[in-house]
């Protein structure tokens, strides 16, 4: 991978499910900062990527580390998740962009954990994008995005209350009002090349591969 010019970017590698294949095509062709979280070790192996330090309490990742790596180990009681530690990690090392691999799938909780903590990352002015190869999460904030023609479909949560407007897809809203509690923005499609989705407030924007 090379490394940015601008901006600087971090790839956050975790344990959880993850489309290999699907992945390595959605990986950021450039990055400062390579950080895999716990057992995301293995599934770096898996990607071909070396990471640039290994972190977490190390539960779910019993094999033995390269000679050399950077790690850095912790106690199993902590406040914060491993992938919550190493995107906190990439932040205080300068980070504005991260892009985190896996963290879907197994246990629930952490799944829910991994996306509901995507909007603390955004408030504080860090952009997100977590992706298992088939599904990828991000938070808009009071923006507006555009969500390309690829096929899949795309869909939108509130994560509290907001207004949302969807142009270039099949089913177009305008000035609409979401809650969280009523999710019915679900299983849209880009129409044309792209479609673009403006939100006042905060939501989740979800694409799926069909």
């Amino acid at each position: 991978m090379e490394k940015t010019v601008g901006m600087k970017t971090a790839l956050v590698i975790t344990g959880g499910y993850c489309n290999i294949q699907l992945a390595q095509s959605l990986l950021p062709k450039s990055v400062d900062l390579i950080i895999a979280a716990d057992s995301g070790y293995a599934t770096a192996k898996k990607l071909g990527i070396t990471p640039d330090i290994t972190m977490g309490d190390f539960d779910s990742y019993k094999e033995s580390l390269p000679q050399g790596m950077d790690i850095l180990r912790v106690a199993c009681e902590k406040d914060l998740t491993d992938t919550m530690l190493a995107c906190e990690y990439a932040r205080d090392n300068g980070c504005s962009y991260i892009t985190i691999v896996g963290g879907t799938g197994g246990r629930i909780d952490h799944s829910l954990s991994n996306v509901f903590y995507l909007e603390e990352l955004r408030k504080q002015g860090v952009k997100v994008r977590l992706t298992d190869g088939e599904n990828s999460v991000q938070v808009i904030l009071n923006e507006s995005v555009t969500v390309p023609a690829d096929g899949g479909y795309f869909s939108v949560f509130a994560l509290d209350e907001c207004k949302i407007t969807e142009q270039g897809c099949k089913y177009p809203l305008t000035d609409a009002r979401l809650i969280r509690q009523r999710p019915y923005a679900l299983s849209n499609e880009v129409v044309g090349e792209y479609a673009t989705i403006t939100v006042e407030g905060a939501a989740l924007l979800v694409t799926s591969k069909r």
